[in-house]
């Protein structure tokens, strides 16, 4: 069934092709899509640009600045010459303990939480955005972190000369890489194996960026706010717009929202990144993709999935309101 929320389009925009929809919002999308280009090495900063998607007057720099100031406040209070678990145990302790950027326990699904400078602000967060602030403040002092996409928790990775070890920001604690699994064991009350190589959960700047968006998106759909969860998803198609998944989630939500060309649009993007264009169109048409070994298949041979069977009882719903309104 459509959720009829209102996203604020009027009637005669409803049915305006992609291209025709501009405005301050495509301006937000634009200039982050040109920070993710230029500042893929600055985590933070792109983070601080999803937060204009609740402020959008936002003043990004003055964040970074406050950044800046952060960090060097902290240094001062770190013990000139810590290395190893002493400088990550003296980070949390500057940070968690005098500083108290602490885990939002209290009221963890508020959006506030997943919005850097909302973070700064409040002092509070979640694992992902606390462990983004720690990144920042560690970067500016010379330290070596990286995120740690974690089974179920958000964690990071600190590693020099004398070892390796994990930083828990929210829970403002510090355990050596062969204590982890027995760590999260722990928190979560439930047996949690971690291999022993952390390389496959390290997180890069896009990983991190759409770990955080889905986190508002899902908080955004579970209280039915289908328009916010809009915004959310045209920042994620921008992180990584070969994800056909993202299109169809998207063509959903323009679904939802009654956008219907826009719905439609969106859903031939799904359907052509995964090679199905031919479902898309209706036609019986020779769709060719590689397949292993160096061999071709006609896609149009293939069944469709239960999920695209899903998909285009939607679109025919779609294709029908188009027709009617026409």
């Amino acid at each position: 069934m459509r959720n009829c929320e209102s996203d604020g389009v009027a009637p005669a925009q409803k049915w305006a092709r992609p291209a025709d929809r501009k405005g301050a919002p495509v301006d937000l999308l634009t200039e982050f899509s040109t920070a993710l280009r230029t500042d893929s090495d600055r985590p933070e900063k792109l983070a601080l640009l999803l937060g204009k998607l609740i402020d959008p007057g936002l003043d990004v720099n003055s964040y970074v600045r406050r950044l800046d100031e952060l960090a060097d406040q902290v240094e001062q209070s770190m013990p000139v010459g810590a290395l190893g678990r002493a400088r990550a145990e003296a980070l949390i302790a500057v940070l968690h303990g005098e500083y108290d950027f602490l885990g939002n326990v209290e009221n963890y699904y508020d959006p506030s939480n997943s919005f850097l400078h909302r973070v700064l602000d409040a002092r509070l967060g979640l694992p992902i955005t606390l462990s983004l602030l720690y990144t920042a403040v560690g970067r500016r002092l010379g330290m070596n972190l990286r995120g740690l996409g974690l089974p179920g928790h958000f964690m990071l990775e600190y590693s020099d000369m004398n070892g390796v070890w994990i930083l828990d920001p929210f829970h403002g604690k510090v355990v050596g890489s062969e204590e982890l699994s027995y760590y999260l064991t722990r928190i979560f009350q439930q047996p949690i194996r971690i291999s022993v190589s952390l390389e496959q959960y390290r997180t890069t700047t896009g990983a991190w960026l759409q770990r955080i968006l889905n986190n508002l998106r899902s908080v955004h759909i579970s209280q039915h706010r289908l328009a916010d969860a809009l915004k959310v998803l045209n920042y994620m198609v921008i992180v990584d717009p070969e994800e056909a998944n993202l299109w169809r989630d998207r063509g959903m939500l323009h679904y939802g929202l009654e956008n219907m060309l826009l719905a439609e649009s969106d859903l031939r993007r799904y359907f052509l990144l995964r090679n199905r264009l031919h479902l898309f169109t209706g036609e019986a048409e020779m769709v060719f993709s590689g397949v292993a070994f160096g061999g071709w298949m006609l896609e149009a041979e293939q069944e469709p999935t239960q999920e695209d069977q899903r998909v285009l009882f939607v679109l025919k719903q779609i294709r029908d309101e188009i027709r009617r309104l026409n």
